[in-house]
C-alpha cells in the first residue's frame, strides 16, 4: 500500500509543472490583429527566450522555442528539448526570410518589448505583435 501511494505521488509530481528538474514547457501563441500570426510562404518564425538576470549581467544561454509555423503556437524547448527554468524572460520574435529578419530587429533579443515572468503557474504566453 505504501509503495503504491509513493508511486502515485511520484507520478503526479512528474505530471505537474514544477516537479522533476523544474524546467517548463509553457505554451504560447503569437497574434497579429487578434488572430494567430502565421508566416507567409517562404518565411518562418524564430522565437527565443532570453533570461533577464536581476544583476543585469549578460546571460550565458538562450532557450529556443519549437514553433508550429502553421498555427503560430510555440513552446520553449532548450538545447535538450526539455524546456527552460522558471524566471523572467525577454521573448525575441523574428520572421526570417533568406536569413534576414523581416521585422528589422524590432523584436530581437535586445529590443523586444515582450517580457514575461514564467513559472509553474503560467498557463500560456500570448504575444500580440500589435501591442508593443
Amino acid at each position: 500500500m505504501r509503495r503504491a501511494l509513493t508511486l502515485t505521488v511520484f507520478g503526479l509530481c512528474i505530471f505537474m509543472t514544477g516537479c522533476g528538474d523544474g524546467r517548463l514547457r509553457t505554451k504560447g501563441r503569437l497574434l497579429k490583429s487578434g488572430q494567430p500570426f502565421i508566416p507567409p510562404e517562404g518565411e518562418y518564425l524564430q522565437i527565443t527566450f532570453v533570461p533577464i538576470r536581476s544583476d543585469g549581467q549578460p546571460v550565458p544561454d538562450y532557450y529556443y522555442a519549437e514553433v508550429d509555423q502553421t498555427t503560430g503556437t510555440f513552446r520553449p524547448a532548450g538545447k535538450d528539448l526539455k524546456g527552460m527554468p522558471p524566471g523572467k524572460y525577454r521573448v525575441a520574435v523574428e520572421l526570417m526570410k533568406k536569413k534576414k529578419d523581416q521585422f528589422g530587429g524590432k523584436f530581437d533579443t535586445i529590443r523586444s518589448p515582450f517580457v514575461f515572468d514564467v513559472d509553474g503557474q503560467t498557463k500560456e504566453i500570448v504575444i500580440d505583435l500589435d501591442k508593443q
